[in-house]
C-alpha cells in the first residue's frame, strides 16, 4: 500500500513534481468551474429577462453618423462596418499616442538626469504634476483649452498652411497618385541594390584596408534611382493644402478634430510622465563603470548615452514601457467624455438600436486583441534579448 503512495521512492505528499502537477489540475478545474457557473448564470438571466442578444444585427444599416473617420463612411453602412470604423479610430489615437508618448517620455526621462539644475527640476515638476492628476480630469482640461481657441474665422494661421482653431488643427497632407506603387517598387529595388553595393564595398575595404566610401555610394545609388523613378513615372504623391471655402469651412489637406487633439494631448502627457520615470530608472540601472569606460575612450556625455548607456538600459526600459503602451490604448476609451468617436463611444451610441450585451462583448474582444498584440511584441523582444544575452 505504501508503494502506491510513492513516486520514485518519495511519498506523494512530499514529492514536489506530484504536488505541482496536482495543484495545476486543481487550479484548472476551479477556473473552468467558475467560468462555467458565471456564463451559465449570465445566459440564464439573459433568457429569463428577455434581454436582446445575438449578432444578427451586424448586417443591418445603422443610420448613425460618425463625425471623424479614417475611411469613407455613411450612415447607411452596416453595424459591422461601423464598428470597424470605430476600431480604426481607436487604433489611430493609440498608434499616434504611443509614438509621441515615447518621444516625450525619453526626452523628459533624460532631462530628469541632466546636471543642469533648471532642466532637472522642470522634468521633475512635469512628471510629478501630470502623473498624479487623474487622466479624465486632464482630458477635460485639454478639451476646454481647445474649446477656448478662436473660431475658424479667426483661426491662428501659419503660412496659409496650418490652421489652429476650436474646430481642431488643419495642415497640408499628401495623397498617393497612380504612379505611387511603381515608384515605390523601383525605389525598393534601388534601395536593395544600394545596400548590396555598400556591403560589397565594406567587405573590400576590410580586405584591402583602403577606404571605399560605402555610405556615399549608398546615398548616390538611392538618390539616383529615386530621381530616375521620379522622371519616369512622375511625382508619386500629390500635396494638398487646406483652404478656406464656403462658410469659412476648410477643405483640402488633413484636419484633426478638437476632440482628437485634446485626447491625444492628454494621453501623451499622462503616459509620457510614466515612461519618463521608466527611462530614468533604466539609465540609472546601468553601472557607472560603463559611463566611465565610455568617457575614457573619448566619447562625450551625449555619445556615451547614445552608444553605450541607452542600448544597455533598453533591457530594463522596454518591458514596462510596453505595459504603458497597453495602458494608453485602454485609457483611450475615455474618449467618450470629450466626444471623440472611438469604439466605446460609438458602441454606446449603437446600443440604442442594437443589443447592448453583444456590442460591449465585441468591444471587449477588440481591446483584448490589442492587448494580446502588445503582449506578443513584448514576448518577441524578451526572446531576442535573451538569446543575445546567451
Amino acid at each position: 500500500m505504501m508503494r502506491l503512495l510513492q513516486y520514485q521512492g518519495i511519498p506523494l505528499w512530499r514529492n514536489v513534481v506530484f504536488l505541482q502537477f496536482t495543484l495545476q489540475i486543481v487550479s484548472a478545474v476551479l477556473v473552468v468551474s467558475f467560468l462555467t457557473i458565471v456564463f451559465t448564470n449570465l445566459f440564464r438571466e439573459i433568457d429569463q429577462r428577455e434581454i436582446p442578444f445575438g449578432f444578427s444585427f451586424l448586417d443591418r444599416s445603422t443610420g448613425i453618423p460618425i463625425g471623424e473617420t479614417l475611411i469613407d463612411y455613411t450612415p447607411e453602412d452596416s453595424y459591422r462596418y461601423t464598428l470597424f470604423v470605430a476600431f480604426l479610430n481607436t487604433v489611430k489615437v493609440a498608434f499616434v499616442g504611443v509614438v509621441f508618448a515615447t518621444i516625450v517620455g525619453i526626452i523628459v526621462g533624460v532631462a530628469r538626469l541632466s546636471p543642469n539644475w533648471l532642466v532637472n527640476r522642470l522634468a521633475l515638476v512635469y512628471i510629478d504634476v501630470f502623473r498624479n492628476i487623474p487622466l479624465l480630469v486632464q482630458l477635460l482640461f485639454w478639451f476646454f483649452i481647445v474649446l477656448a481657441l478662436p473660431p475658424i474665422r479667426e483661426a491662428y494661421v501659419l503660412g496659409d498652411a496650418f490652421f489652429l482653431s476650436n474646430s481642431g488643427f488643419a495642415m497640408p497632407w499628401v495623397a498617393p497618385q497612380g504612379s505611387f506603387w511603381p515608384w515605390v517598387l523601383v525605389c525598393a529595388l534601388g534601395l536593395g541594390a544600394a545596400f548590396y553595393a555598400a556591403r560589397v564595398m565594406e567587405r573590400r575595404e576590410t580586405e584591402s584596408g583602403r577606404a571605399s566610401h560605402s555610405l556615399l555610394a549608398f546615398l548616390v545609388i538611392t538618390f539616383g534611382v529615386g530621381t530616375a523613378a521620379f522622371f519616369a513615372f512622375g511625382g508619386p504623391l500629390d500635396v494638398t493644402m487646406p483652404e478656406r471655402g464656403a462658410f469659412e469651412r476648410l477643405s483640402g489637406g488633413t484636419q484633426v478634430s478638437g476632440s482628437f487633439l485634446a485626447l491625444l494631448i492628454g494621453l501623451v502627457v499622462y503616459t509620457s510622465s510614466f515612461i519618463a520615470e521608466i527611462v530614468r530608472a533604466g539609465i540609472q540601472s546601468v553601472s557607472k563603470g560603463q559611463t566611465e569606460a565610455a568617457r575614457s575612450t573619448g566619447l562625450n556625455g551625449t555619445a556615451s548615452l547614445r552608444f553605450v548607456i541607452f542600448p544597455q538600459a533598453l533591457r530594463v526600459i522596454i518591458p514596462p514601457t510596453i505595459s504603458h503602451y497597453l495602458n494608453l490604448t485602454k485609457n483611450s476609451s475615455l474618449a467618450a467624455a470629450i466626444g471623440y468617436p472611438d469604439m466605446v463611444s460609438v458602441a454606446t451610441t449603437l446600443t440604442q438600436t442594437a443589443p447592448a450585451v453583444s456590442l460591449i462583448g465585441i468591444v471587449m474582444v477588440s481591446y483584448l486583441g490589442l492587448s494580446l498584440f502588445y503582449a506578443l511584441i513584448g514576448n518577441i523582444y524578451n526572446r531576442l534579448i535573451r538569446y543575445k544575452a546567451l
